[in-house]
């Protein structure tokens, strides 16, 4: 994905191939999704449920981009219709699309980059699992405290202060225990922290993505606790 990102950075040149369409993942190419057979339409959804199986619940289309990787483009007309399309096949499986971005080839033609998720029915939303992870004084604790909280750090610590459990943490400045921390998205891909809400439990209901930071330790005193927190929490995800 970082290769088709940058595609649609002004500043990464005139690039218009991507890598070939990845046989297995969440990322799907379609070079268009213009009036579909009804037999076309429904092995269209058919395959958007296993992408979306694939990514638990959510899936990346490509709209203008060949199975190849080239960025081939479509006119105005066309990737109106193949986005309204795609809205009715998400609709078939209760998921929702979010444009993420859109570009113009070299040929006066437009890629887009959409998102589909689907939260699963016993789940009221998606929640992916991090483990944060780095020797101590990273500013690992200082990061998810800007994330989590949605204001910068004053330099002296503060943004880290509410990640800490223990008073030792707070005078040594070093982690010592598991700490939880969330950081939501609704439908649009919004970002939902406690800048916008005060509890966890109002980020939870506002959500359809929730991702739940483990802050580990770093100092090697408590390995033991890291790789507690590693085995013991099932991470989907390891940030280093």
């Amino acid at each position: 994905m970082d290769s088709f990102l940058g595609l649609f950075d002004p500043g990464e040149g005139e690039e218009t191939q991507l890598p070939p369409e990845p046989q297995l993942g969440n990322v799907e190419y379609k070079l268009k999704l213009v009036s579909p057979s009804k037999h076309r339409f429904e092995h269209l959804v058919t395959q958007l449920k296993w992408r979306l199986r694939e990514g638990r619940g959510e899936a990346i289309y490509e709209i203008g981009v060949e199975d190849s990787g080239l960025l081939t483009g479509l006119s105005d007309e066309d990737m109106s219709d193949s986005l309204e399309t795609l809205e009715l096949m998400a609709r078939r499986l209760g998921a929702t699309t979010t444009i993420l971005r859109k570009r113009t080839v070299d040929t006066g033609r437009q890629v887009a980059e959409v998102l589909i998720r689907k939260v699963p029915d016993d789940q009221h939303n998606i929640e992916v699992r991090v483990a944060v992870m780095g020797s101590a004084d990273a500013g690992k604790s200082t990061l998810l405290g800007v994330l989590t909280q949605g204001q910068l750090d004053n330099g002296r610590g503060r943004a880290r202060l509410n990640m800490f459990r223990h008073l030792h943490e707070v005078q040594s400045g070093r982690t010592s225990s598991i700490s939880h921390e969330i950081l939501g998205f609704n439908s649009q891909g919004e970002v939902i922290n406690y800048s916008e809400l005060v509890t966890a439990e109002e980020i939870c209901e506002n959500s359809t993505k929730l991702i739940t930071f483990m802050d580990l330790a770093g100092h090697r005193k408590y390995l033991r606790t890291t790789v507690q927190g590693l085995s013991g929490y099932l991470p989907h995800y390891v940030m280093l």
